[in-house]
């Protein structure tokens, strides 16, 4: 198994283990979001854990050639940069992760949760597949 399969069967698990909670319990799941984000510390701890996927998403993209490759290369410069504005301006991105996760619905966030759900089993079984 490729580093990059490996990558994406890990990240595709994530993305299905984080959002599942949100179509059983929305409510507990956004209040939980929330708390993880309380403070400029928990923001600038988060911000470690976006820069260590975005570098393993990097490392693991850079020998291949793929379309997929170029995907996942990007993104992990995309998390790079989101989490440069978590450390720079933690009070900033705590209050727009407040303000967003505020403004959905219960029903808005089970849905949110259904179609992340699907597509982090999809990303896994495609790294599976690779």
């Amino acid at each position: 198994m490729s580093p990059l399969a490996l990558v994406l069967v890990v990240i595709g698990l994530l993305i299905a283990a984080s959002r599942a909670p949100l179509i059983v319990a929305p409510e507990g799941t956004r209040s939980l979001y929330l708390k993880l984000m309380e403070t400029d510390g928990r923001m600038r701890g988060l911000a470690v854990l976006i820069i260590l996927l975005g570098g393993v998403m990097i490392w693991a993209s850079a020998p291949e050639s793929t379309a997929v490759a170029n995907i996942v290369y990007w993104l992990g410069l995309l998390m790079l940069a989101i989490a440069t504005f978590f450390i720079l301006l933690p009070g900033q991105a705590r209050r727009l992760a407040t303000t967003t996760w505020g403004s959905f619905s219960t029903g808005v966030l089970r849905g949110l949760g259904l179609i992340a759900l699907i597509f982090g089993l999809l990303v896994a079984a495609y790294g599976l597949n690779l």
